[in-house]
């Protein structure tokens, strides 16, 4: 199962100065430094872009499954998404993004995250006190642009104590191939706690009880 994405539209305005102080006084004016790279943009084409509006989508966990349209004001546009997001030390306020265009009709990589849906249900959390452990909290998968999944979702209702999830697992939809090794564990249903810890104390007790018993022999031999 998987969420379909979305498209955001924002405003692309091309800069011609760079460095630190151009930076800054744009940042002082609610304006965001960007650069867009991609097969049409190879040496990178600096722009500036609302940082308001682009707030939502650069602090959403589905920023680099967003498709964005860049429209420019001489009438142009470009398809893109957002493939690093820079933010102040301290304040982790977004100082830069890094857009990359896409092409309708070639095939991109990206990575989409898991969504684990009813784990209050779990059969091996809610009867036997399981605990859900995930291994991988998203995937990297091949797609055209207009078909990236925003989201792949699992259902953990049915999964049991040693239940374990895969990649191969997941279900992906049509037009989407995992491109993460397919025996990659995703998730697993651990045995209660108490349980795991209460095994090596037997193990040890029974241990202790069979060298005190040679050791009783020893001496009748």
């Amino acid at each position: 199962m998987a969420s379909k994405h979305q498209t955001v539209k924002l405003e692309f305005t091309k800069r011609e100065g760079t460095g630190k102080g151009t930076c800054r006084k744009l940042r002082s004016k609610d304006q965001l430094p960007v650069v867009l790279y991609g097969p049409e943009y190879k040496n990178g084409l600096a722009g500036v872009i609302s940082a308001r509006a682009v707030a939502p989508v650069a602090n959403s966990a589905h920023r680099e499954t967003t498709l964005i349209e860049l429209d420019f004001a001489d009438g142009g546009s470009a398809t893109a998404l957002i493939r690093d997001v820079q933010r102040h030390p301290l304040t982790r306020r977004v100082i830069h993004i890094d857009f990359y265009q896409v092409l309708k009709g070639h095939m991109i990589k990206v990575e989409v995250p898991i969504r684990v849906i009813n784990e209050e249900l779990c059969k091996g959390i809610k009867d036997d006190g399981g605990v859900l452990v995930y291994g991988e909290r998203a995937i990297l998968v091949e797609v055209q642009p207009s078909d990236i999944p925003e989201e792949i979702v699992f259902d953990a209702q049915a999964l049991e104590v040693g239940s374990e999830v895969f990649v191969k697992d997941l279900a992906l939809p049509e037009g989407v191939t995992a491109v993460t090794d397919a025996d990659l564990l995703v998730l697993h249903v651990e045995q209660p706690k108490e349980e795991a810890e209460a095994a090596p104390a037997e193990t040890e007790e029974n241990t202790e009880v069979e060298v005190v018993a040679k050791g009783k022999a020893a001496k009748e031999e």
